[in-house]
């Protein structure tokens, strides 16, 4: 029986191209699954695949990508459930990068996956860290960067994108994915940041009422009368466009003046 091997390159970018190779026969075609793909860099085949460090509490989850990630010729060299259990293994685990979740239901909710990566950070500059996580408050992806990691990807993106996030993170190279990119992209156009657009007592009212305060609570805090605080709400819904404090509650998450958002279920 005669075989015939077809090999079509694909590249993204400065991305290293991916060779696949399709085996076809007189009676039927079919493709190697992902597991053969045969990734080269700068004309050589990466013998060795890139090791990666996963950190996750989500098991079922963590186990999916394992699978996904070998399947793009990543190797997961170790997993953590927790940040106690990320900070023992990290000095002593082998890897190339480390990709990490935000939100780890552990007993220290006030610690969260971004402080983790600015303790890692601050003792191994080098650290080759990718942000994978459902949140993606515009504070939050600022954070990310600030605490050094290299690259922000959404886990509702296509693995294909936290393939190139980590290769990227790999070499030493910032990666911003498309969903990420777009979304800061259009936080420029629409400006509801209130700690950019309001006065400073304005900022300490609307902090307080997003986190619940009733008007007389934050007249009390402000030492103002309740009416001072009605004109200042006045120029807070003009100035941010919102109309109720469920309103403010969710402003408020996405410009990290209240972290609700990474604590709890």
């Amino acid at each position: 029986m005669e075989i015939h091997l077809r090999v079509t390159c694909h590249s993204i970018g400065n991305f290293p191209s991916i060779f696949l190779l399709n085996v076809a026969n007189s009676r039927r075609k079919s493709a190697f699954s992902l597991k053969s793909r045969l990734v080269l860099h700068k004309g050589n085949i990466l013998t060795t695949p890139i090791r990666v460090f996963l950190a996750d509490d989500h098991r079922i989850l963590v186990d999916g990508f394992k699978h996904i990630l070998v399947d793009y010729g990543l190797n997961v060299v170790d997993v953590a459930y927790s940040l106690d259990e990320l900070m023992c293994k990290y000095p002593l685990t082998k890897f190339d990068a480390l990709v990490i979740d935000i939100r780890f239901d552990n007993k220290n909710v006030a610690k969260n996956g971004l402080d983790a990566c600015q303790e890692i950070i601050s003792t191994h500059k080098d650290a080759k860290i990718v942000v994978f996580s459902q949140f993606d408050d515009l504070w939050i992806i600022e954070r990310a960067y600030k605490a050094g990691a290299l690259a922000f990807v959404r886990k509702d993106e296509p693995y294909e994108i936290l393939h190139e996030a980590i290769c990227h993170a790999v070499k030493g190279e910032r990666y911003v994915s498309p969903v990420i990119a777009q979304k800061v992209a259009l936080s420029t156009i629409n400006d509801q940041n209130p700690k950019s657009l309001l006065s400073a007592i304005e900022l300490k009212a609307f902090e307080l009422y997003a986190n619940g305060a009733l008007f007389k609570d934050i007249a009390s805090e402000l030492k103002v009368t309740e009416k001072t605080v009605g004109l200042y709400f006045k120029s807070i819904k003009d100035k941010l466009s919102i109309e109720s404090q469920a309103d403010a509650t969710k402003l408020a998450i996405m410009y990290g003046i209240t972290t609700t958002s990474l604590h709890g279920d």
